[in-house]
């Protein structure tokens, strides 16, 4: 990708940070962000990220149209891949999802 087309991708996209969400120690929290780009029609989109955050790196786990779906896409992913591995942990996503009431 061109420096030019990655310009004008910055340009186009803003990120908000609108949800945060401080979940059961030792995890940490997960923040939503709200990503508002120009489609190439020019219409405004918006793109909502779930990430999770533990004191150390941030990692985004699930994308969606509004905030639940981001959430939902997280807690599938989250929970795949901690069903292949031998660590224990709980889901932070579905804990969000419960507490929303939202599964």
């Amino acid at each position: 990708m061109s420096e030019e087309i990655k310009k004008e991708i910055q340009n186009k996209m803003e990120i908000y940070d609108v949800f945060d969400y401080l979940v059961t120690a030792p995890t940490g929290a997960v923040i939503i962000y709200k990503m508002t780009y120009i489609d190439t029609h020019g219409r405004e989109k918006d793109i909502y990220v779930a990430a999770l955050d533990d004191g150390d790196t941030e990692m985004p786990w699930g994308v969606g149209v509004d905030m639940v779906d981001a959430l939902q896409s997280a807690d599938r992913e989250y929970s795949y891949w901690y069903s292949h591995t031998p660590l224990r942990h709980d889901n932070p996503f579905a804990e969000i999802l419960k507490s929303l009431k939202c599964t």
